[in-house]
Order: structure tokens, then C-alpha cells, then sequence
């Protein structure tokens, strides 16, 4: 079937056929295509630029990939308020705790909030988990705040008061948690 004229040149004729043919081969319904739930995963990165995901790691499981997707819209809705925040980080599968300046006890620095994110089995945490954390928050957050600090806990570990000091010197220094290391472990 086609819609051209009947007096069509070879070439239009031949270009209408081809195409008829690559369309045809193709068993997506565009309906699944702008579905999260239903998009084939090799799509996805395209699904993800076409409603303008702002992260994407094309290392996140498939589920990570498409809940992220499918919030987006609502991120970008509601963008600079804390339940954007809460929803793009919650699209990774962490729960959230945002901790704004006044919430605190003294209050913070005002403008500032801190998070605090459980970090699921299996998520490993390193310093691209908290750059990725990180990336997230600032595209989601409001203007006028600024991150003061980000706490990455993984799931199972207690959270226990800690004091510490660090001082910069350009060498890396690992911080455990109190009570993960007992007198005499090899470190």
C-alpha cells in the first residue's frame, strides 16, 4: 500500500518500498515505546533523554533505570522543593533523609541542608556512589540552598555516634564506622 501519485519516479517508488519493508519489521507498538514499564531495556537511555532525565548511569539495574524514568516528570514538576529532592534520590532505590537548618538542633547554618541516605543491600558504596548522590541532589534542590554534608549509610550497619577530626594533606584516609574495627585487626 502506498500513498504516492501514480506518476512517481522509479526512485520515490523504490525509497517507499524500503521504507514499508524496515517499518513493517518492526514489532514495538510506539505506545510501549513512551512506557517505562513496557520499553524494551536497549531503549531506555533514548526513553530516559526523551523525558529529560537529568542523571543517567547506564550501570543502574533495569529497575533503578526505569523508575528514574518514570519520576522524572514528577521531578521536574515539583524541581527545587524538598519532595523533588526526596523523589530523585528515592528513584535510585535509597531512602531518603533530608535535614534542613532549622530542623537541626542547634539550628545550622540557614540555607543549608544535610542528607542522610540508607544505602540498600547489594549498592556499592564508594566515593562514585557519593558523587552520584551528589549529582542528583544538586540538579534536584532549590537555588537558594546548598548541600552541607551527605551521610551514606548501607543497609545493616547501626548508626552510632562517631567522633573525628580530619585534616587535608592529600593522603586518603578511610573512616570506619565505630565498632567495625576491633584492637589488633589488620586494617
Amino acid at each position: 500500500m502506498t500513498i504516492l501519485p501514480p506518476n512517481s519516479s522509479a526512485l520515490e517508488q523504490a525509497i517507499d518500498g524500503s521504507q514499508a519493508v524496515r517499518i513493517d519489521g518492526i514489532d514495538i507498538s510506539i505506545r510501549d515505546l513512551w512506557n517505562p514499564d513496557r520499553c524494551p531495556a536497549v531503549v531506555l537511555p533514548w526513553l530516559a533523554w526523551a523525558v529529560s532525565v537529568d542523571e543517567w548511569n547506564p550501570s543502574w539495574s533495569e529497575s533503578q533505570q526505569r523508575q528514574v524514568i518514570k519520576n522524572s516528570p514528577i521531578v521536574h514538576r515539583h524541581k527545587g522543593t524538598r519532595g523533588a529532592l526526596e523523589t530523585a534520590l528515592e528513584s535510585l532505590g535509597f531512602a531518603v533523609e533530608v535535614i534542613e537548618w532549622w530542623e537541626k538542633d542547634p539550628k545550622g547554618t540557614p540555607g543549608t541542608f544535610d542528607l542522610n541516605i540508607l544505602i540498600p543491600a547489594g549498592y556499592a558504596v564508594n566515593p562514585a556512589t557519593y558523587d552520584e548522590v551528589e549529582r542528583v541532589a544538586l540538579k534536584a534542590k532549590n537555588t537558594r540552598s546548598h548541600l552541607g554534608s551527605i551521610q551514606l549509610t548501607p543497609a545493616g550497619i547501626t548508626q552510632v555516634p562517631t567522633y573525628s577530626a580530619a585534616i587535608l594533606s592529600g593522603i586518603i584516609t578511610t573512616v570506619y564506622p565505630l565498632g567495625r574495627i576491633g584492637i589488633g585487626d589488620d586494617v
